[in-house]
């Protein structure tokens, strides 16, 4: 009994010093609260850096979410202010179609090392920074792989893409590595190698400067691989471009991220996909599928890194003057469905005002329309299942 008279002041002290609210346990729960409240306090002595810098690079990069429905977070990929037309056509990265992998840690605890990974070295957990969650290296190297539901290779088409946030020192701060037959490295790609992205696969190596913005910050990395064959890009440069990668390693199984640093790299808004077949090839067959166009959170505005697909729908109609298409946006459950079904309405006329004014197709080429949630590719009850339903589709008519 005395035990307990004790421990109650003691409770309340804690929150006190902490700055918990004893009133808010009741809604966050002890555990939330207390992990939320305590990684504040260590971030603010022993990563102000981090975050300091963090708040900066979310000021630039806009707190902007890019999908064809708007709510996956999105990196370096450029502004919204940005038009597709005056992308380079070197940055060629289309994203798979179909969704097997995406995680942005907002279904785990804070302070916990998330359910989706596999750890292989280090310490990690999942951190919060401005509202958003991150995969946080706690120790000075760590090494996570994605759990993926393949079974022995990784598929012939694949892409992955996430968001990289570290501030200097960084050294080799990041490291992707495709895990082949016995351990083996079938290729690897590093950043920053001074302000270069590296890239090794057996002899073959690489490496390439950064020029669009510093090392240290925010990016957006993305991998796409077409069999033997991967590109790696950052932000909308594209940093490397391999024919024929290492085969004595086997075909890759697995995907590494290693975060290397003592200033806490993090990793967020993970997404590896299947796919996808060339543009061409689905138009011709009469429909084209793709979850490569992006817009803002809650805006039509298209953002520029969809200009590689929709240079690919341009090329084709150019080369096929006789066709028009349908253009249908749909979006996954999340808001209203009235709101959904506007905003899919509004996504594909902005879809093919952005093919005629800046990439000149005729606009009488195309008919708009738009279906919010009504018609799901997939459950909406996972972040897999909601990346699939948000998409724009372009059908002969």
């Amino acid at each position: 009994m005395n035990r307990h008279r004790v421990a109650i002041p003691f409770l309340v002290a804690l929150f006190v010093l902490i700055g918990v609210s004893p009133a808010s346990v009741g809604h966050a729960g002890f555990g939330d609260a207390l992990k939320k409240k305590l990684g504040d306090k260590i971030s603010k002595k022993t990563g102000s850096a981090v975050d300091k810098a963090a708040g900066d690079s979310d000021k630039s990069a806009g707190d902007g979410e890019k999908s064809a429905a708007g709510d996956e977070p999105a990196g370096g990929s450029g502004a919204a202010g940005d038009k597709v037309s005056t992308v380079s056509t070197r940055f060629d990265f289309v994203p798979g179609d179909s969704v097997l992998f995406m995680d942005d840690f907002t279904r785990d605890d804070l302070g916990e090392f998330p359910a989706k990974w596999r750890l292989v070295q280090g310490t990690f957990e999942v951190a919060e920074l401005k509202g958003e969650r991150w995969l946080r290296c706690m120790s000075p190297d760590g090494r996570v792989r994605l759990k993926l539901p393949v079974a022995g290779a990784l598929p012939e088409f694949w892409t992955l893409e996430f968001d990289f946030y570290g501030v200097e020192p960084l050294g080799s701060a990041l490291t992707v590595r495709a895990v082949g037959d016995n351990e083996n490295t079938a290729w690897e790609a590093w950043f920053p190698h001074d302000q270069n992205l590296a890239f090794r696969s057996g002899e073959i190596f690489s490496t390439t400067p950064l020029e669009g913005s510093p090392v240290a910050g925010r990016h957006h990395f993305m991998f796409m691989a077409r069999g033997k064959a991967i590109k790696v890009y950052v932000d909308r440069e594209r940093l490397a471009s391999v024919p024929e990668i290492l085969a004595t390693a086997g075909a890759p199984k697995e995907i590494e991220i290693r975060l290397w640093a003592t200033t806490k790299p993090m990793i967020t808004n993970v997404r590896f996909a299947e796919g996808a077949r060339p543009a061409k090839d689905l138009l011709a067959e009469g429909k084209l599928v793709t979850h490569g166009i992006h817009f803002a959170t809650g805006s039509d505005v298209v953002l520029p890194d969809s200009a590689p697909i929709l240079r690919q729908v341009a090329t084709y109609l150019e080369a096929n003057p006789a066709v028009k298409l349908k253009v249908t946006g749909h979006t996954d459950n999340v808001g209203t469905p009235a709101g959904n079904l506007d905003l899919s309405k509004r996504r594909a006329a902005a879809v093919a005002q952005v093919l005629s004014s800046q990439l000149g197709v005729a606009a009488d080429r195309f008919e708009t329309d738009g279906k919010g949630d009504t018609q799901s590719m997939a459950p909406n009850a996972s972040p897999e299942g909601r990346a699939m339903n948000r998409r724009v589709e372009f059908a002969k008519r």
